[in-house]
């Protein structure tokens, strides 16, 4: 029997999901801040960078600590 290849995550959908959930809390901040296109380009860029965050963990699983 063959082995199976792992598939991998598709980070796409991990960047789409996360710089949406961004533009939505810089859109919910807005009020607070009173810049509608500064509190949407932030969130933007919070989300992307923490969809960069969980696919580079998500890449190399062998840096996991092992207890």
């Amino acid at each position: 029997m063959s082995r199976k290849k792992k598939k991998e995550t598709s980070s796409t959908g991990v960047y789409a999901l996360c710089i949406t959930v961004g533009v939505f809390v810089g859109l919910g901040l807005t009020p607070l801040m009173g810049n509608l296109l500064g509190m949407v380009a932030i969130g933007g860029i919070a989300g992307a960078s923490a969809a960069f965050l969980i696919n580079k963990n998500a890449r190399n699983p062998s840096q996991k600590r092992h207890h």
